[in-house]
């Protein structure tokens, strides 16, 4: 009886890390067949904030409640989630035999990343009581036409902590973290994994 418990016990143990197991990003959509098998060439465009909710509120809505300063330092924000989400994508892309390059004309790449940030909550540390940032993202991959080929869904989590206090730090780490998905969701294509 007693190992009866046992093994149950282990296996309710085992149950969450099991199924963690599997893709970190949620496809929505895939081009069949695979247009990305064998192809090593992306060009990345400027990353978006298209339809973008703050918490549980429009953008626009929480913009309201701001003042010049903070409206300047969310512009300085979004700028850095942009530039560490495309870093982090071309360095770790390259890594990986993936070649990730600047997009500024359809010549560049026969594929492009199109990312948009739909969803940021900027967390808060004080010490006692303490929320993560989370970035939600829209990844596209597109011929130049801009005909998606494959969308996938993205989600990062930053804790706050003693280290990393502020919001903005934190939504640049977790914009690399989307950066690193990305990147993995292109190795995984481009090597015809399921």
């Amino acid at each position: 009886m007693h190992r009866r418990h046992a093994l149950w016990i282990l296996m309710l143990c085992l149950a969450p890390l099991l199924a963690a197991c599997g893709h970190p990003w949620k496809t929505s959509r895939q081009a069949v067949p695979n247009p990305f098998y064998g192809k090593g060439r992306f060009g990345v465009v400027p990353v978006t904030f298209h339809a973008l909710e703050v918490g549980d509120v429009t953008e626009a809505d929480w913009m309201a409640e701001k003042d010049d300063e903070q409206r300047l330092s969310w512009q300085e924000d979004k700028a850095a989630i942009n530039e560490q989400f495309t870093e982090a994508l071309m360095a770790q892309a390259a890594s990986d035999d993936v070649i990730v390059v600047m997009a500024t004309s359809a010549a560049d790449a026969p594929f492009f990343i199109r990312s948009n940030v739909t969803f940021y909550e900027p967390g808060i540390f004080t010490g006692v009581f303490n929320m993560a940032t989370v970035l939600k993202a829209t990844v596209q991959i597109t011929d130049p036409a801009g005909r998606v080929l494959d969308e996938v869904l993205l989600e990062t989590a930053t804790p706050a902590s003693l280290y990393n206090p502020s919001s903005g730090g934190r939504a640049r780490v977790a914009a690399s973290q989307l950066g690193r998905l990305t990147a993995m969701y292109l190795l995984h294509r481009a090597r015809g994994e399921d």
